[in-house]
């Protein structure tokens, strides 16, 4: 399958819907006492994680994550997270950009349904790879804020990802490394809110692959922090 050519370790996501659950269960967390969100990319093809939603308290997931998932909620986003969590109760993060795998093995896309040719997938960072490729200087714009922000955190990366044999997959693993820097830092920063709770963190990449098959996660840290 083209997607372990890439992602060996990767699980699918009924994998992951088993694997988180067993760990939350495993770990003391009581599912319907946890609230849970996402720092993952846009995109609507992402919303095939949202069969978790059925283990949770709800509605969910809240979402700190915009284009290429990194979680632009900031602070005011996790604080605003953590008063929703329900008495007595935990909280679940799943964070991480992503990246398509079509049938045919090709990185960076994807068939969506009902269209006759692959898209671009992460098109945010698909998007990037190109502007570093044209040597673009990266200035925040307030009409485009979040994408002049992922060039911006990519641009000291520019020769690695340029010079990759796949530049899409180098790009995807620098923005989790960014992505995860910043989820841990908003944590850490908020954690008067958080005392007394526990959060479950997952980060990785998820993959999506063309419209009728399963997509993957491919995890690439899990970590309990107890506030209590």
């Amino acid at each position: 399958m083209s997607v372990n050519k890439f992602y060996p370790n990767a699980l699918s996501i009924s994998e992951l819907d088993e694997k988180i659950t067993n760990e939350l269960t495993s770990g003391g967390f009581n599912l319907k006492q946890t609230v849970w969100g996402t720092s993952i990319c846009s995109d609507e093809v992402n919303n095939s994680l949202n069969t978790l939603s059925a283990h949770f308290a709800g509605p969910g997931p809240f979402r700190f994550g915009g284009i290429s998932g990194f979680p632009f909620a900031g602070n005011t986003g996790m604080r605003a997270f953590a008063s929703h969590i329900p008495d007595d109760g935990a909280a679940f993060i799943i964070y991480g950009p992503h990246i398509g795998v079509s049938k045919n093995g090709e990185l960076g896309v994807m068939l969506r349904e009902n269209q006759s040719n692959t898209s671009s997938c992460c098109g945010s960072l698909v998007g990037a790879v190109g502007a570093l490729n044209d040597d673009a200087t990266p200035e925040l714009n307030s009409e485009d804020y979040q994408q002049s922000s992922v060039l911006a955190m990519l641009k000291p990366h520019a020769n690695e990802i340029i010079s990759a044999d796949a530049p899409i997959y180098e790009a995807t693993e620098f923005s989790y490394q960014k992505a995860q820097a910043r989820m841990k830092e908003m944590i850490a920063a908020n954690e008067d809110i958080l005392s007394g709770l526990k959060v479950y963190l997952v980060g990785g990449i998820l993959i999506n692959t063309d419209w009728d098959t399963e997509d993957y996660f491919d995890i690439r840290d899990t970590e309990i922090i107890d506030f209590s």
